[in-house]
């Protein structure tokens, strides 16, 4: 557990908070058993509760781990007053680590952050989801590389780069979306809260949700358009190797049962296969029979 107190204002930061801290901030801010029983576990949906003394906000936020390729979202609850802020999260979440050092180890952003309640916060919002865009260059790398890579006959590879950047599109996604209505929610009990100047405040805040919103809109046409094309030429691909088998089996069936005739034993009886041109005979036969088959297929255009 961390605290920085600046101006009358405290903002205490948990990072995997225990039962016993819980049990503190559930006497320190008289939270009801609800709100208790979900501060340690994790929970999956963002939402926003107003209660006599405080608002509790549940937000997740995208972390990218580049090692194991995946982007995952992070909890990250609030427990906001008019004067006391307390966030608690169970992972690292770079942004809120890189903003609470930064307050803490420089006066300037103290001052310029710790206005008040409302500012903090929607000043700590804007930074976490704007940290978004960074996150999101590794996926549009991906996306060009795919598209340089798209017609050098490396469909199959490929398949899987495009589930890997869609995974990850839907990651960021399922964090981003339930945001904006969190946000819209929280601009109607802001003044309340926060004072009435925090309006502005938390319009800039949806605005750069929606922007995250927007780079992460055109990726995902974008990633469907090159799935699409990587699927046809894929299709194509397969029904010309499919084209070629099917034309050297109308190819070497005529050329067995040819074979297959002249080996028969009823071509002894008539001395057939003792005649010393006989090879050269079925040869040229079977020769002649590929050739117009050859011709015949080159005439449809099969290939």
């Amino acid at each position: 557990m961390k605290k920085i107190i600046h101006n009358n204002l405290i903002w205490t930061d948990y990072f995997k908070i225990d039962q016993q801290q819980a049990s503190e901030l559930k006497e320190q801010f008289g939270l009801p058993q609800a709100v208790f029983d979900e501060l340690v576990p994790r929970q999956t949906r963002a939402k926003i509760e107003e209660y006599n003394n405080f608002l509790y906000m549940v937000m997740h936020f995208p972390v990218h781990n580049e090692q194991k390729r995946e982007t995952r979202p992070l909890e990250l609850d609030f427990i906001i007053t008019r004067d006391e802020i307390v966030t608690i999260h169970g992972g690292t979440i770079p942004a809120l680590k890189e903003f609470f050092e930064g307050c803490a180890d420089h006066d300037d952003l103290k001052n310029q952050y710790f206005k008040n309640a409302g500012y903090l916060l929607l000043s700590m919002l804007d930074k976490l989801i704007d940290s978004s865009l960074p996150m999101l260059d590794h996926i549009q790398e991906k996306i060009e590389q795919i598209e340089e890579r798209r017609f050098r006959g490396e469909e199959r590879e490929l398949l899987m780069e495009i589930a890997v950047v869609k995974h990850d599109i839907i990651d960021f996604r399922r964090s981003i979306k339930p945001q904006r209505s969190v946000l819209n929610i929280l601009a109607k009990k802001a003044p309340r809260f926060l004072g009435a100047e925090s309006d502005y405040l938390v319009q800039e805040v949806i605005g750069s949700n929606l922007r995250v919103w927007n780079v992460l809109e055109n990726m995902k046409e974008t990633i469907e358009s090159l799935e699409e094309t990587n699927n046809s030429l894929l299709s194509y691909k397969i029904s010309d190797i499919m084209k070629i088998l099917t034309i050297v089996s109308f190819i070497t069936f005529p050329l067995s049962v040819i074979a297959g005739l002249f080996g028969m034993n009823v071509y002894d009886a008539v001395g057939f296969t003792k005649n010393p041109n006989t090879w050269w005979i079925i040869l040229t036969i079977m020769g002649s029979a590929t050739v117009l088959m050859v011709v015949y297929f080159k005439k449809r255009k099969w290939f």
